[in-house]
């Protein structure tokens, strides 16, 4: 969602606003700013900003308030200085403010900060709507989005030399738990600033979900294992984001679900639903999917404290008492034998030369236990490749574990892979707990972005794949494990083995088999499987082929991820169900011909913004990444996208 931004109005349309009711007044751009004062007054917000004493917490009110924030002010430490570092520099302070408002950790501040005191821009200080009216984190906060604010579109009278950044940040059951803003006098506006604070919000809430993932990352392997991949009946996995995170074969077969794809398109239900679902229990809920008549199971996975991670769904038909989940309903009468297997490469779509041969070298492998290494870029279909090796395979009836080991804080990626024992380290689960690489045992485990390990946890995998044998962190005791290794990336391997930068003997220990996968600006076939994922988005739309053909003018940098979210976009502007060049939002993109008549101001902030800070770390892209607040894979795309790497 594009970040709100109100801009700077006249003083006159202040006091038009307060004195009379001033919207018959003044011209129709400025209604996004009157939209909210209204808002603002019906609150109750004081028009002079209300700095008084009484909107200021202290004591065991405010640490209570801290301590709700532990997480981000602990494990997301680093981000925030980061944060806060960056904005001293341009004269911000950077406020952190939980889901009330309330602030509970400020810094930098450089210059500004003698005047953030006097506007009580200060720990336990109230920045709600109903306590300042328009403000940038209250009304991000309001909104549940990123907000700007400039100086007289602030409602309190006082604020209106301020231009203020906020971007919310969500729990890992997309709710929001805080927002990050930066703050500074008007005259120090600066985009780079908004950046920032957008960026190292998104870092925040990965930071939560790693560390809720740290706590149950094992059981939600187990539970795949145990259910998603090993029942008949079609089931997937829906995250928080409201998408689908896995989904096994016979949803893949009998309803055309893709990972990736909104749950709401895919089941006709969106995640609030299938939460509420999951947490009643009880009866499942009818639905009619690929016209057929289907019945709705949800279950949650969730952390200890109750935060409902995802949604384990599961569908059986509705045509008869005897088919039960789990279970193929057959009739034992009549001999007949169990319809054949679905074909796992059937969802892929390719109608393209070097995509078909991908798929034909795919089939030849994937019986055998040959590992695999699957190069493209991001977003070319690698973990949909993978899951179709799996799902050909003789293990296709247990585990397909997939491990991204660009999103894993390394610190926290060793437990996860191998497990922990009993209080290995502090917060350790007491009992000890299962890594990735055991709950793959007997099936397949799929480590995207390979070349993101770091080279201490590369000589430990080596270990495992040369002995069968691994250690969990903590423990003496070796455990057998038998998995088939699949491996992606969008990185040159054989350059980072010459550099010293991926070891050798695991790089050749892995390459049994290498898959290249097309990008989509060479591939053949865009019109196709442009035509292919909108049936999966919706059977009824349509896209006419003045569209298809302004498609072929991008270049596609996120490749087929890319192309889906622009077709769920124009899905959404085409009222009738029909995709036209007007619909699409190319013009937002990177790069291709109408993003080269019309520049984008967000590419061209990013791209300054990287190179200047490579500029400042004398090009340390892992410091890069830290000040950032975004993984190193994530920086590396950045990189190439401006032509810095």
């Amino acid at each position: 969602m594009e970040p709100l931004v109100l801009d700077d109005v006249p003083a006159s349309l202040w006091d038009d606003f307060h004195t009379r009711d001033g919207r018959a007044l003044v011209p129709h751009t400025h209604a996004p700013v009157l939209d909210r004062w209204a808002r603002a007054r019906e609150m109750g917000a004081p028009r002079d900003g209300g700095i008084d004493d009484e909107c200021i917490e202290r004591g065991a009110s405010l640490q209570a308030r801290v301590e709700r924030l532990e997480p981000l002010l602990t494990d997301g430490a680093g981000l925030v200085e980061n944060a806060a570092a960056a904005a001293a520099e341009r004269n911000f302070l950077l406020l952190l403010a939980d889901a009330d408002g309330v602030v509970v950790h400020t810094g930098g501040g450089g210059g500004f900060a003698d005047e953030a005191r006097r506007v009580r821009l200060i720990e336990g200080a109230h920045w709600s709507e109903p306590a300042r009216g328009t403000n940038a984190i209250g009304t991000a906060l309001h909104e549940g989005r990123a907000a700007v604010v400039r100086g007289g579109a602030h409602f309190g009278r006082r604020f209106h030399q301020l231009v203020c950044s906020a971007a919310v940040v969500r729990g890992v059951d997309g709710r929001v738990v805080g927002v990050l803003d930066a703050t500074s006098l008007l005259g120090a506006s600066d985009v780079d600033v908004g950046f920032v604070v957008r960026t190292t919000a998104r870092a925040l809430e990965e930071v939560l979900r790693i560390r809720a993932l740290a706590s149950v990352g094992a059981a939600v392997a187990e539970t795949l294992a145990r259910t998603l991949d090993r029942v008949a009946c079609p089931a997937l996995l829906v995250e928080s984001s409201g998408r689908v995170g896995r989904a096994n074969g016979a949803a893949r077969a009998a309803l055309g679900v893709t990972v990736g794809q909104p749950a709401r398109a895919a089941l006709g239900v969106g995640w609030q639903t299938l939460r509420d679902d999951a947490l009643r229990g009880g009866a499942g809920r009818p639905v009619e999917l690929a016209r057929q008549p289907w019945v709705l199971r949800a279950e949650p996975i969730a952390t200890h404290d109750g935060t409902v991670l995802a949604v384990m769904v599961l569908l059986e038909r509705a045509t008869g008492a005897a088919r039960t989940l789990g279970v193929k309903a057959r009739d034992a009468s009549s001999g007949s034998s169990p319809p054949a297997a679905p074909d796992a490469f059937a969802t892929i779509y390719a109608d393209d030369s070097a995509a078909r041969d991908a798929i034909v070298k795919a089939r030849r492998f994937a019986p055998t236990d040959v590992p695999v290494v699957l190069l493209g870029e991001t977003g070319s279909g690698k973990e949909l490749m993978a899951q179709a090796i799996h799902g050909t395979s003789r293990r296709a009836s247990q585990p397909f574990i997939a491990v991204n080991c660009g999103a894993v804080a390394p610190q926290l990626l060793e437990a996860e892979l191998f497990g922990a024992g009993p209080h290995a380290f502090t917060g350790a689960d007491p009992r000890g707990r299962r890594g990735l690489i055991e709950a793959a045992h007997g099936g397949t485990l799929f480590l995207d972005e390979v070349a993101e390990m770091p080279t201490a946890m590369q000589a430990a995998l080596l270990r495992v794949l040369e002995s069968g044998e691994l250690r969990r962190v903590g423990e003496t005791q070796s455990r057998r494990v038998d998995v088939r290794l699949v491996c992606a990336t969008c990185r040159d391997l054989p350059s980072l083995v010459t550099d010293g930068r991926f070891r050798s003997d695991l790089y050749y220990r892995l390459r049994g088999v290498t898959l290249t996968l097309p990008p989509l600006r060479a591939r053949t076939d865009l019109g196709g499987l442009a035509r292919h994922l909108l049936a999966r988005l919706d059977p009824r739309a349509s896209i006419d082929d003045d569209a298809v053909a302004l498609l072929a003018t991008h270049p596609w940098p996120g490749n087929v991820r890319e192309l889906r979210s622009t077709l769920e976009v124009a899905l959404a502007l085409a009222d009738d169900g029909v995709i036209r060049p007007e619909h699409l939002p190319l013009e937002e993109g990177v790069g291709g011909t109408r993003a080269e008549a019309a520049p984008n101001p967000l590419a061209e902030v990013e791209g300054s913004v990287v190179r200047r800070v490579l500029q400042e770390v004398a090009g340390n892209v892992s410091a890069a990444a830290k000040r950032l607040g975004v993984a190193r894979s994530t920086l590396y795309r950045m990189m190439r996208r401006h032509g810095l790497e």
